[in-house]
């Protein structure tokens, strides 16, 4: 028997405190026993309770998406900043338009609720279903149902809104039947989240996070590279570990992001990433740059990876996934000394244990404990910032040298030429030169070492 869970509860983590959306999914679960609906015969389906220890998580939720009767959205300025929620709501929406179609009916089924309240017009595709009809009441439509719970969870207020809320349910769930979305894959809906009119600059301590990919497709495979299993039409599908398998590196990082309590956008890296990562931190955000050391040897890739290698990026973890068991990542020396070579100044940091944002030859084990440890060291570095403006190193000719102090004594061998510009500290009132060191060289017997 296909499982067809009655309705499915769709929200934003970072918006939405467990236990508010655990009492709203009971109450909405009671209220509908109580108007004669049957909801234990195909149970209703929230993620923490729906995904078992060891699920395939981006599977289980695509199953439920895809084959769901209803489809209960918490609208709030969060859910319409995920991409994930995004993906949900658009698979969804599909469902019905699949349903329309076919039979020239509009269904119910897809019931948004006023989670929190909300700036701006929301697009004609989004506000077509509405959250809002008649007996609902103005605390509902100004407050939000998150305030109404909150101060007077067995108020008339928000009883009525969840009545109202299970009434659509139970008429979509029992009248209609929509078209199933069978293997439904998540991570392959184009989702209309995040929407743009609702993307606000992240206040101080809101955790919002920023995550770029730097990785190969398979129709274009990176140079030296001839596993197209590990890749997908978009960088974002990117799936480093072996064997390889769904859900992409991209999706891993975006639910451990979710279960840390932040909220996420994924991007692909490209020539403006230096003016992406300082936006970040005028917004008050934390970054993460997930890359295939393959990467490196893509042209684009690699400038803007050697610039951000310039940059003091203190609010940003690099994370490198591999498995040993791809033997043309693991065992290919090669590879990992041109990833050296661009990042040569942060490769010094490569898995100290006392600065955890660079990370390199991260296996599917460690992947999750690494991204979170980084997540919360980044995001207490950035609270600890006085400013969150980034202090880029500047282009330009090198200054003339300082004049030699005339102390007696044995020669001193030559300083070593500078071949890096000035370092400029505004904060301190003082700009140095520094002597850089030549970038490391990788021997092919040091694996071990990385």
């Amino acid at each position: 028997m296909v499982q067809e869970p009655y309705f499915f509860l769709s929200y934003a983590r970072k918006d939405n405190p467990d236990e508010f959306v655990k009492r709203f999914y009971d109450d909405l679960v009671r209220e509908l026993r109580r108007i004669g609906a049957d909801p234990a015969a195909q149970p209703p389906f929230r993620d923490v309770e729906g995904l078992g220890l060891g699920s395939d998580w981006a599977r289980v939720l695509g199953a439920a998406v895809g084959h769901c009767r209803a489809f209960v959205a918490l609208y709030s300025p969060a859910y319409l900043n995920s991409e994930y929620c995004g993906k949900e709501w658009t698979a969804f929406r599909e469902r019905l338009n699949e349903y329309r179609r076919e039979t020239e009916i509009d269904v119910p089924a897809l019931v948004p609720v006023l989670w929190a309240p909300m700036e701006g017009e929301l697009p004609d595709e989004i506000a077509r279903f509405q959250y809002h009809e008649g007996g609902m009441g103005e605390e509902y439509t100004s407050q939000g149902l998150m305030q109404l719970l909150r101060t007077d969870p067995k108020g008339a207020a928000y009883s009525r809104v969840v009545a109202k809320v299970a009434a659509r349910v139970r008429i979509a769930a029992d009248r209609f039947r929509l078209p199933f979305t069978p293997d439904l894959d998540l991570g392959e809906v184009r989702g209309l989240f995040p929407v743009a009119e609702h993307q606000r600059a992240a206040e101080p301590g809101t955790g919002h996070v920023q995550v770029f990919v730097a990785a190969g497709v398979v129709n274009a495979l990176p140079e030296g590279r001839h596993r197209p299993e590990y890749y997908g039409r978009s960088p974002r599908e990117w799936t480093p570990y072996h064997p390889p398998k769904h859900p992409s590196v991209a999706v891993r990082a975006q639910k451990v992001i979710g279960e840390e309590g932040y909220t996420s956008n994924v991007e692909v890296v490209d020539a403006e990433l230096s003016s992406r990562l300082d936006e970040t931190m005028v917004n008050n955000q934390t970054s993460i740059l997930l890359v295939d050391p393959w990467a490196v040897r893509s042209q684009t890739y690699r400038d803007a990876l050697a610039d951000y290698d310039r940059q003091n990026r203190p609010a940003t973890g690099v994370l490198v996934p591999c498995h040993d068991s791809d033997e043309e990542s693991g065992g290919d020396a090669a590879i990992w000394q041109d990833l050296s070579s661009v990042l040569w100044r942060n490769w010094r940091r490569q898995n100290d244990p006392h600065d955890p944002l660079f990370r390199v030859r991260v296996n599917a084990d460690e992947f999750e404990d690494r991204l979170a440890v980084m997540l919360t060291v980044a995001q207490n570095r950035l609270m600890e910032m006085e400013s969150t403006t980034p202090y880029r190193l500047p282009t330009g000719p090198t200054p003339p040298p300082m004049g030699e102090l005339t102390i007696p004594g044995p020669a001193e061998p030559p300083a070593p030429e500078a071949t890096g510009p000035p370092l400029s500290f505004p904060f301190l009132g003082t700009t140095v030169t520094p002597h850089w060191d030549a970038p490391p060289r990788v021997a092919k017997d040091s694996d071990d070492d990385q």
